[in-house]
């Protein structure tokens, strides 16, 4: 495969209150020609600053960073010319007091795209933004905001997406079609998708970095990181007399009932069954739970303390 992205040992610090804060430190990150990577972390700027210094708007203080073959430092115009990106609150970077075909217009021609008309035409369908195209933007609901910022994104159909919280504030509607064009009409694009949602990163993205304070604590592909950090099963029992079932080894209440750790999943449920004969319970459902990224990405903070 290959690498559309290529950053090695990239670090940047910010001064604040008269010392230096490492905000980035020695991240390494290879993200391949049409695959969807996905960073996610407590710390929203730690994102943002990343996404950033990769589309040329900061630079880092060590490292490298190439773009399709392109170093961000020495050929930031060819850089350019590869992305779209959507950084932060990209909503407030629209003209309201505009229609929507209007800021597209006003996009594309700074942009240097001086007969837009069909690219426009082509976004506006594509985002079902075409009924709405003469009307302000004061007047749009966010998810139309949303949906015209992509857009705007869009214009130069560039082979890089950079999108950071593409969903935030967005109504399930419109984060479903959001989600169904990145998986679906673009799936020819690399993209760096960077969120704050688990669950989010873990519908869409082919590949996953964690970050933890300035690194990359778990990098992988979701079902590799399971394998990976994820060295036992989980049994959910759903149980009226869950305190029986607490002598078993690994087991601990839940909202459900009990959930039982184990790497004997036959054994654990010998030792319920038995309970269960002895004691005359009735259970009303039992099935292995699979971990969720949530769990993994504690798991991951855990290991590097």
């Amino acid at each position: 495969m290959d690498a559309m992205i290529d950053a090695q040992g990239v670090t940047k610090r910010f001064r604040t209150k008269g010392e230096y804060i490492t905000a980035v430190d020695h991240i390494d990150l290879c993200i391949q020609k049409n695959e969807i990577f996905g960073l996610i972390g407590p710390t929203v700027s730690l994102k943002t600053t990343i996404i950033k210094m990769f589309s040329t708007l900061v630079l880092p203080d060590e490292g490298s960073i190439t773009i399709n073959g392109f170093n961000v430092l020495k050929e930031e115009n060819n850089v350019k010319e590869l992305l779209g990106v959507l950084v932060g609150e990209f909503t407030r970077s629209l003209y309201w007091r505009l229609t929507g075909r209007q800021n597209l217009d006003f996009f594309a021609k700074l942009r240097n795209m001086w007969h837009p008309e069909q690219r426009i035409d082509y976004l506006l369908d594509l985002l079902r933004l075409k009924e709405w195209e003469n009307q302000l933007v004061m007047r749009y609901s966010t998810g139309m905001k949303h949906k015209l910022a992509l857009a705007i994104t869009l214009l130069s159909d560039p082979p890089i997406l950079f999108l950071d919280e593409p969903l935030t504030g967005v109504d399930p509607v419109t984060s479903l079609e959001i989600k169904h064009l990145i998986k679906e009409d673009f799936k020819e694009k690399t993209v760096l998708w960077a969120s704050h949602n688990l669950y989010e990163i873990e519908e869409m993205c082919d590949r996953i970095g964690l970050l933890n304070q300035g690194r990359f604590v778990l990098t992988g592909s979701v079902d590799e990181l399971k394998k990976k950090y994820w060295d036992y099963e989980k049994i959910l029992l759903v149980t009226d007399k869950p305190s029986f079932f607490l002598t078993i080894h690994g087991a601990e209440t839940s909202k459900e009932g009990v959930e039982i750790k184990t790497h004997d999943v036959t054994g654990v449920v010998k030792q319920i069954m038995d309970i269960c004969d002895q004691n005359d319970i009735r259970i009303r459902e039992i099935k292995t739970v699979k971990p969720s990224l949530e769990e993994i990405f504690m798991a991951g903070v855990k290991n590097a303390r």
